[in-house]
């Protein structure tokens, strides 16, 4: 049973997937996962979401698929900037993209922090990361234009920035120009956005 676990299709997997590949029900499969995690040969990360963390194809990362349910979202801001050599600093929380709602997630495999905008913001800039297991992540500038944007709104989220290194050769000044001129952001945000910008 322990080399299902080590299998791509279960890496990461929610009691569903493995209730329906044992043939059991979601009761049994349950109690066998919760089982099988007391004796630390898995993980739960959530209600329902289980990891082998121990396979070398696992990274917390890897679980926002999952997370985000039938939401639309990606790795972004903080994160997603630290990943492209931008932020040197990581930070504290996994920081999500997502058009449901804000919420953290407080797992044994690290904090998600999941941060609302609007669907229409996110039709443009973003890629899937070169690893195993695939997730969404905001290209470099989506990830600063996302950041920027929440940093207008009204709690101030990201109003004051670690250091942003945007000489990266990650960074594209013209596409960031493009991606802001484009997607569908009121004036007046867009012209505090520009304002934060210049200061970088």
């Amino acid at each position: 049973m322990l080399d299902l676990f080590n299998s791509a299709d279960f890496i990461i997997f929610t009691t569903r997937d493995y209730a329906s590949h044992s043939r059991i029900s979601m009761s049994a499969a349950s109690k066998r996962l919760l089982r099988l995690a007391d004796k630390k040969l898995l993980t739960r990360i959530t209600k329902g979401l289980w990891a082998n963390t121990g396979h070398p194809w696992f990274h917390p990362l890897a679980c926002v698929p999952y997370l985000l349910g039938k939401e639309q979202g990606y790795v972004s801001f903080l994160s997603a900037l630290h990943l492209h050599g931008l932020v040197s600093q990581i930070p504290k929380t996994l920081q999500i993209a997502t058009t449901g709602h804000a919420r953290t997630l407080d797992s044994p495999v690290g904090i998600y922090e999941f941060l609302q905008i609007k669907p229409e913001l996110m039709k443009q800039g973003t890629q899937w990361s070169d690893t195993r297991l695939p997730y969404l992540i905001a290209t470099a500038e989506k990830a600063l234009i996302d950041t920027l944007y929440l940093s207008t709104r009204k709690n101030r989220r990201f109003a004051r920035l670690p250091e942003v290194d945007i000489r990266q050769t990650a960074f594209r000044r013209r596409e960031f120009e493009r991606l802001l001129n484009q997607l569908p952001i009121p004036p007046r945000i867009s012209n505090l956005m520009r304002t934060r910008w210049k200061a970088l």
